[in-house]
C-alpha cells in the first residue's frame, strides 16, 4: 500500500492540464475504435519507453539480446538525442521507461539520461539486472530523480538465479540492492521506489517465500512475480506449471492462453523510441519490423501520425491475428 501511495502522490506531482487533456483524447479515440470501429486519432503518447542501450552483461536464453539472435545493430542512445526528444514530450508524457533491450547501466550516461527526463518533470523507471549498481554510482542514481528502479532477481541463490540469468552473479544482485537501500537512508528518500522483480519458471515458481524475504531484506518497496515470455520450444524444461505460466503445452507446442481480441490500448497511448532513433509502436517489436519513422529525421508527432503508422494501429483493431508481433502478447 505504502508503494502505491507513495507512487500516486509522484504522478499527482507531475500532472498538468494539457497531459490531462491529450489523455482524454487518446482513450476518446481508443474506445470510437475499439467500440464503433471510428478510426480517428487524436492526441500523442502519453508514455513512452526509452532505450539507453542494446547491449546487455547477461546472456539469458529466451531473450533476443541475450541469445544474441537480435538483428539489430548495438549502440547506445546519447544524451543529445534525449534532449532533442524532451521538448516534442514534455508536455504529453506522464511517464517514461528507460530500458527496453539490453541493461541500461552499460550506458555511461545513464545518470544524465534520468536527469534529462527528471528535469521535464516526467516519472521515470529503469529495469536492470544490478550488476552495474555500487556503492560509488547508488548515490548519484538515488539523487537523479529516478522513480522506480526494477531489479530482476530470477532465483534465490547462485545455483538457481543462473538457470536463466546467464553470466550473472547473484551476490552482484544483492549488493546492488543493499547499495540502493543505504543511499536511500542517507539521502532520507522514498525514491526511487524499489520493486523486486521474478519470473515464474521451473526453478523460482516454488520458492517465492524465499525471494520474498530477500526484498524484504534488502530493502524492496514491492515484490511482484511475472509469467516468463517463451519464444519457441528451446528451452522448454524450464517451463514452470499450468498455473504460473502465460501458454500451455500440448504435443511439443506452446500456445498462449489468452484470446488475441482486437485491440490493444498501448497502440493508442506509447511508444518505444529505440536507441538509434527509430520509433517502434510495442515492445514486442524486437527487431524493429514494425518501425514507421526515425525520430532523427523526423518530429515524434510526424512519425505517430503518419498514414503507415494510422494503417498499422486499425489493423491492431480489425485483424490484429495478422500481425506476427501480437502472437505472443498477454493483453
Amino acid at each position: 500500500m505504502k508503494f502505491y501511495c507513495i507512487l500516486l502522490g509522484q504522478i499527482l506531482k507531475s500532472l498538468s492540464f494539457t497531459r490531462l487533456w491529450n489523455f482524454c483524447k487518446l482513450t476518446f479515440t481508443f474506445i470510437l475504435s475499439h467500440c464503433f470501429k471510428i478510426h480517428r486519432f487524436t492526441g500523442l503518447p502519453a508514455f513512452v519507453s526509452i532505450e539507453p542501450t542494446n547491449i546487455c552483461n547477461l546472456r539469458c536464453p529466451e531473450c533476443p539480446t541475450g541469445n544474441l539472435t537480435s538483428t539489430v545493430g548495438k549502440g547506445k542512445i546519447t544524451v543529445e538525442l534525449c534532449q532533442k526528444l524532451m521538448p516534442q514530450i514534455e508536455k504529453t508524457v506522464f511517464f517514461a521507461n528507460l530500458y527496453f533491450q539490453g541493461e541500461p547501466f552499460v550506458n555511461e550516461q545513464m545518470i544524465s539520461i534520468i536527469k534529462t527526463a527528471s528535469n521535464a518533470r516526467i516519472l521515470t523507471s529503469i529495469s536492470t539486472n544490478a550488476h552495474f549498481i555500487t556503492e560509488k554510482n547508488a548515490d548519484e542514481i538515488v539523487k537523479s530523480g529516478l522513480t522506480k528502479l526494477i531489479i530482476s532477481l530470477d532465483g534465490y541463490d547462485q545455483k538457481s538465479y543462473e538457470t536463466y540469468r546467464r553470466n550473472g552473479t547473484f551476490q552482484k544482485v544483492l549488493d546492488g540492492m543493499k547499495a540502493i537501500q543505504q543511499a536511500k537512508i542517507q539521502n532520507k528518500t522514498h525514491l526511487p521506489l524499489v520493486e523486486l522483480q521474478c519470473l515464474l519458471f521451473k526453478h523460482t515458481e516454488n520458492h517465492k517465500n524465499e525471494i520474498r524475504q530477500i526484498g524484504k531484506e534488502f530493502g524492496a518497496d514491492i515484490i511482484q512475480f511475472k509469467t516468463a515470455q517463451f519464444y519457441d520450444e528451446q528451452n522448454i524444461e524450464m517451463l514452470p506449471s499450468q498455473k504460473n505460466s502465460r501458454y500451455t503445452h500440448e504435443n511439443g507446442k506452446l500456445t498462449i492462453k489468452n484470446k488475441l481480441k482486437n485491440k490493444c490500448w498501448k497502440m493508442w497511448s506509447s511508444c518505444i523510441i529505440a536507441w538509434n532513433g527509430n520509433v517502434l509502436p510495442c515492445c514486442f517489436d524486437k527487431n524493429h519490423t514494425f518501425s514507421y519513422g526515425n525520430i532523427q529525421e523526423k518530429s515524434l508527432a510526424e512519425i505517430w501520425f503518419s498514414k503507415p503508422y494510422t494503417n498499422f494501429r486499425k489493423l491492431v483493431h480489425t485483424e490484429r491475428e495478422k500481425i506476427s508481433m501480437c502472437q505472443n502478447c498477454t493483453s
